[in-house]
């Protein structure tokens, strides 16, 4: 096989810039990935087994932690293929592959370490490559060892002759009618099936909202729309990704986030992911109350962070129609708010400074919202504006 040959006719992904490094937009992951050889090899040959050997995207992984499988253990696997098992409706790994980049030669020592992330997986097959070889084998359970095979297998050949490559549609979202929203009883049996989405404190308008604004970003048929600002540009709206966010208090928000491709206002593109939550009332025994926090989080290349925790049912105003304004005093950890307050009032689009608030919109919770409606648009732009923003504010402070 012309390896080398066969590789550059697999696209990469689009590039961007961040932090002053070029990135990889990485389609598996949803994240950026800075560039290097090594990251080349690993997305050209994902492609290769999903073009050429007819892997479904859906099952593979980049860059797999082994403690996801073993508690304790290290090491990354560089790409994972998996198989669906539709009587237990779980994934489970088939083949481990290990890149390096050009410069590596496939020694016995790359061999031992994919063959060891695959014994830790549970796997039957594995994979190295260099970029211009490639080796695959299987694992010989009689005798104990890996024998390599003389060339790369489909996906089929892989698994078994009576698996089926099960089609991944999305299902459709049945969100909750008005009805549904107002009823008190429901929303509260609803918060009570996974992380809590709103507090216990929070009162019914704000419970209502926060159910009502959870499910528009669960809602992926309807996406936010690609926009030029002058603080931004919206350029992809990514869908959902399930991630961990911290704060500088040490909490973890954890869940379903929208999250939104967008270069800012220096041309470097960033991700940006919305979600919604009800606190603990106790967390690290300061005794706060249980409120519903709106959490606008940014990655990083090593740390990602909340660069906004807004207290619903502190910042926020209910007015007799219905709509809610959403309002903040510009308030980061130990920073002044008067810096962020200014940061907006000089490069803001959206947001408005009204007496010494920021005022970051407002929606009409009397119907169901959607991502592509106007309003709430508008809003969500506000609310990304607003985390780049503090950000700056954050970067304008380190330097």
């Amino acid at each position: 096989m012309d390896l080398k040959n066969l590789l550059k006719s697999m696209p990469l992904p689009a590039i961007y810039k961040r932090d002053g490094k070029e990135c990889y937009f990485d389609t598996y992951r949803k994240k950026l990935i800075e560039i290097t050889p090594e990251e080349t090899v690993r997305q050209k040959i994902a492609k290769l087994f999903e073009i050429k050997y007819g892997v479904p995207e859906e099952m593979i992984s980049l860059e797999v932690p082994m403690s996801y499988y073993a508690a304790g253990v290290s090491g990354r696997a560089d790409i994972v293929i998996h198989a669906y098992d539709t009587k237990t409706q779980c994934c489970y790994p088939v083949t481990v592959i290990e890149c390096k980049n050009e410069t590596v030669l496939l020694t016995d020592k790359v061999m031992n370490q994919v063959t060891r992330y695959c014994d830790i997986v549970g796997g039957k097959y594995v994979v190295l490559t260099n970029g211009i070889d490639i080796r695959m084998a299987v694992y010989d359970e009689k005798n104990d060892v890996y024998a390599f095979l003389e060339e790369l297998l489909p996906y089929n050949k892989m698994l078994n002759e009576e698996y089926v490559i099960p089609e991944f549609k999305a299902e459709e979202y049945i969100r909750f009618a008005m009805s549904e929203l107002r009823n008190q009883d429901k929303l509260k049996e609803y918060n009570e099936m996974g992380s809590w989405i709103f507090g216990a404190d929070s009162n019914s308008e704000i419970r209502t909202f926060a159910v009502n604004f959870y499910q528009s970003l669960l809602d992926v048929e309807h996406k936010l729309p690609s926009k030029k600002l002058k603080a931004f540009e919206m350029l992809e709206d990514l869908g959902l990704r399930y991630m961990d966010y911290t704060n500088a208090g040490g909490g973890h928000y954890n869940e379903d986030y929208r999250t939104f491709l967008v270069n800012d206002r220096f041309g470097e593109t960033q991700l940006i992911s919305v979600s919604i939550f009800g606190t603990d009332s106790d967390f690290r025994g300061e005794k706060r109350g249980s409120y519903t926090s709106l959490v606008v989080s940014i990655d990083k290349f090593k740390t990602s962070h909340n660069s906004l925790q807004y207290n619903v049912d502190r910042f926020a105003n209910v007015r007799n129609d219905g709509k809610i304004c959403f309002a903040h005093n510009g308030q980061i950890g130990g920073f002044k708010s008067q810096s962020v307050i200014d940061k907006v009032s000089q490069y803001g689009c959206g947001l408005q400074i009204v007496n010494t608030k920021i005022k970051i919109g407002e929606l009409d919770c009397n119907s169901l919202l959607y991502l592509d409606a106007p309003d709430v648009a508008n809003y969500m732009y506000n609310l990304i504006e607003y985390a780049l923003l503090r950000e700056e504010v954050r970067t304008d402070s380190r330097n």
